[in-house]
C-alpha cells in the first residue's frame, strides 16, 4: 500500500485535477440506469457499473445511500467531479478509538468526509506502515479498525484519480512545452498530451538544478514553471502507477479491460483504447454541463447489449432475497392467524405467500447462476440462500400430507430465519464471487455441496417440526392424533435428512480425494458433516431400539438445528481447516446467542411438558 499518496492526494484533487466544476446540483438530473450497464472487471469477473458502485460505497459506509444520492450518482460524482466529492461524508468510523486517533470531531452519525481524514491518515501513516509486518491474526480491533480506514481510502484516492490522467489539468504550461506537446493555445492540458515530453521535462529540471542548485529563489520565472510542471507531472503519475481499479477500457489482451492508468503504465494503449477513451472524456464533459442529450449518446456507443449485465442490473434492482424475506414473513403472520383462529381464508393467504415467497427465492437463484455460469452454491452466504429454497419447498411436502397448515407455518419460519442469517452475512464485497479452480467445478458442485446443503435444509425443517410439536404439546394446543401423524412425519423426515447429509459427506470425501489427495483428513469442516450424521444416527437408532423416548428424540430433533448451525456456520470461525472462512466476530455472537436461545427455549418447552404431563409421550 502505497501511503504516500495519501499526503499528495487531497492536494492534487483540489489543485491539479480540474474537471471544469460548473455550479449545478448534486442530484443530478441525467439518466443514469444506462451508465449502470457499463461493463467493468472487477475482483476477477466482468460486472456491471451498478454492481461496482453499490460495492464501493457499502465498503466506506456499510450502507449504500450514505449521501441520500443513489450508489451510481455518488460513483459519477467521484469520477466526473472530485472536487466536490471531497466532501461526501461516506466513510463510516464506528470505533470511538479510531475517531480519536485521526483527530476526528464527535457527531450522532459517524461519517466523515475524506477532506475531513486526511490529516488523520497523514499522522497515523507510521503506525499502518508497522501494521503491514504483523499478522492480522495479531492484530488488535482498533488497530483493524484503523488498517481498514487507510485502505478504503487509499481505494477511495483510486477512483477519484480514475481519469486524471485524461481530465483536464489546472497547471500553466509555457508556450514554449505546449509547442513541444503538440498542444494550440486553447487545447485542454492533460497528463497523457504531456507524458511524452516526461523525459524532456526532466532533463530540462534536472539541467536547471545542476546549474543553480534546489532553492527556487534562484530560478527564474520560466525555470520555477518548469521546475512546478516537472514536479506535477511525476507526482501525478507515481499517484497513477498502481491505480487499476477501474477496468473499464476493452483491450485486446487475455484480461479484457484496462483502467486508463494502465494504458499508460502497462503499454495496453491501442487504436481501440484510444477511442474508448475518448468516449470517456466526452462522458466526464457532459456530466459536468449537465448535457443529457450528449450524455445518453455517449453512453449509447460504451454500453454494450450484454445479457447477463442487464440481468445483474435487474438483480440489484429487486433485491429478490430481500423480498423473499418479506412475503415469507407475511405467510408467517398469515399462518399464526390461522392457528390462532382457523379461517379457510388464512389458511389459502398463507399458502399463496409461502408459494410466492418460494418462486422469488428461486428467481433469485436461477439469475445468479445465470450471472456465475456455475451451480448455485459455491461459498457460505450461497449455501444459505440455497437452503432458503429447500426448507419451504421440503414444508410443501409436509403440508400434503398433513394438510392442518403444519408445513406452511415451518416453511415460512424457515424461510424467515434463513433469509435473516443470509442477510446478516452478505457482507461487504462480492457476494457472486469468483471460485477458486478447486471449486469451480461444476460436477462436483452439482453433487457433493448441493447433495450437503440439501441436507441441511431439510434438517431445519424436520427441526422446526419438532420445535412445533414441542410447543404444542408444552401448551396443550393438540389432540394426541395430530401429534402422532406429526411424529410419523418427523421420523420420515429424519430418515431422509440422513440420507442426504451422509450422501453428501461420503461424496465430500471423494472430492477431497480428488482435489487433495486424501479422502479423510478430520478438516473441520469434515467433522462438522460428521457430526450431524452421527447425531441423527444416535436419535433414529435409540428411538427405534427403545433406548430414548419420544420426548427426548424430540427434543433432540429440535436441537438439531444447533447441530446444523456449528457444523455448517461454526466451524468456519475456528480460523483452520481447508474451509476455514476466518473469524468473524458478528457471528460468533450471533451463533452463540441462537445456541443459547435454542437451548433456552427447548429446556423450557421439556420442563413444561413434563411437570404437566409426566414427560411421555404416547409410544
Amino acid at each position: 500500500m502505497e501511503l504516500r499518496m495519501i499526503r499528495y492526494i487531497l492536494f492534487l484533487v483540489m489543485i491539479m485535477c480540474t474537471p471544469v466544476s460548473f455550479a449545478f446540483s448534486a442530484e443530478t438530473n441525467l439518466p443514469i440506469d444506462q451508465f449502470g450497464r457499463i461493463p467493468i472487471l472487477h475482483e476477477g469477473r466482468v460486472k456491471p457499473m451498478d454492481s461496482f458502485a453499490r460495492l464501493e460505497i457499502l465498503k466506506f459506509s456499510k450502507k449504500e445511500t450514505p449521501t441520500g444520492l443513489p450508489p451510481l450518482v455518488w460513483l459519477a460524482n467521484a469520477l466526473f467531479d472530485p472536487v466536490r466529492a471531497v466532501e461526501d461524508r461516506i466513510f463510516l468510523i464506528e470505533n470511538p478509538t479510531t475517531r480519536h486517533e485521526l483527530g476526528l470531531e464527535e457527531r450522532q452519525k459517524p461519517l466523515y468526509s475524506y477532506i475531513e481524514l486526511v490529516p488523520g491518515l497523514e499522522k497515523t501513516a507510521p503506525k499502518i506502515a508497522n501494521f503491514m509486518n504483523i499478522p492480522p491474526k495479531d492484530l488488535g480491533r482498533s488497530e483493524k479498525d484503523l488498517l481498514n480506514i487507510h485502505e478504503n481510502a487509499l481505494e477511495f484516492t483510486y477512483i477519484l484519480r480514475s481519469f486524471s490522467s485524461v481530465l483536464p489539468l489546472n497547471i500553466q504550461v509555457s508556450p514554449e512545452w505546449r509547442q513541444k506537446a503538440g498542444l494550440g493555445t486553447t487545447d485542454p492540458i492533460t497528463f497523457v498530451s504531456l507524458h511524452k515530453m516526461n523525459r524532456d521535462v526532466e532533463t530540462a529540471v534536472k539541467a536547471i538544478i545542476k546549474k543553480k542548485g534546489k532553492d527556487p529563489e534562484r530560478y527564474s520565472a520560466a525555470e520555477q514553471d518548469l521546475v512546478t510542471l516537472g514536479w506535477q507531472l511525476k507526482t501525478i503519475g507515481d499517484a497513477g502507477k498502481n491505480n487499476i481499479l477501474l477496468r473499464v477500457i476493452p483491450t485486446i489482451d487475455a484480461d479484457g479491460y484496462a483502467s486508463p492508468w494502465e494504458l499508460i503504465n502497462d503499454g495496453k494503449g491501442s487504436p481501440l483504447s484510444e477511442q474508448e477513451l475518448k468516449k470517456w472524456i466526452r462522458l466526464s464533459n457532459a456530466w459536468q454541463q449537465q448535457d443529457a442529450g450528449e450524455w445518453e449518446r455517449v453512453l449509447e456507443t460504451i454500453v454494450q447489449n450484454n445479457g447477463k449485465i442487464s440481468l445483474e442490473v435487474l438483480y440489484n434492482q429487486i433485491a429478490p432475497f430481500r423480498v423473499a424475506i418479506f412475503i415469507f414473513a407475511l405467510s408467517l403472520c398469515f399462518s399464526v392467524a390461522h392457528f390462532v383462529a382457523p379461517q379457510i381464508y388464512l389458511y389459502r393467504l398463507s399458502f399463496i405467500a409461502l408459494l410466492l415467497g418460494i418462486l422469488v427465492q428461486f428467481v433469485g437463484l436461477a439469475i445468479r447462476v445465470e450471472v456465475m455460469a456455475r451451480p448455485p452454491v459455491g461459498t457460505l452466504y450461497e449455501s444459505i440462500l440455497f437452503v432458503g429454497l429447500i426448507a419451504p419447498i421440503v414444508s410443501l411436502l409436509v403440508e400434503y400430507r398433513l394438510k392442518n397448515g403444519t408445513g406452511i407455518i415451518s416453511g415460512a419460519i424457515s424461510g424467515v430465519l434463513l433469509g435473516i442469517l443470509g442477510f446478516s452475512l452478505i457482507g461487504e464485497g462480492d457476494n457472486m464471487k469468483v471460485l477458486g479452480a478447486v471449486l469451480n467445478t461444476r460436477f462436483w458442485l452439482t453433487t457433493h455441496v448441493l447433495c450437503i446443503t440439501i441436507g441441511y435444509g431439510w434438517c431445519l425443517l424436520t427441526s422446526v417440526l419438532a420445535h412445533l410439536l414441542l410447543l404444542q404439546k408444552a401448551f396443550g394446543r393438540s389432540i394426541v392424533e395430530t401429534q402422532n401423524s406429526l411424529i410419523r412425519t418427523m421420523t420420515t423426515h429424519s430418515l431422509v435428512s440422513l440420507f442426504f447429509t451422509t450422501v453428501g459427506t461420503i461424496l465430500g470425501g471423494i472430492w477431497a480425494d480428488q482435489s487433495w489427495g486424501r479422502f479423510w483428513g478430520w478438516d473441520p469442516k469434515e467433522n462438522g458433516a460428521l457430526l450431524i450424521v452421527l447425531w441423527l444416527i444416535w436419535l433414529i437408532h435409540g428411538k427405534i431400539a427403545g433406548q430414548i423416548s419420544h420426548l427426548f428424540w424430540i427434543c433432540g430433533m429440535a436441537f438439531l438445528s444447533v447441530v446444523v448451525a456449528i457444523a455448517w456456520v461454526g466451524v468456519n470461525l475456528l480460523g483452520v481447516g481447508l474451509h476455514s472462512y476466518g473469524f468473524i466476530e458478528g457471528v460468533f455472537w450471533g451463533l452463540g446467542g441462537f445456541s443459547a436461545a435454542e437451548a433456552l427455549l427447548i429446556g423450557t418447552m421439556l420442563y413444561r411438558i413434563m411437570q404437566s404431563e409426566g414427560g411421555h409421550f404416547a409410544r
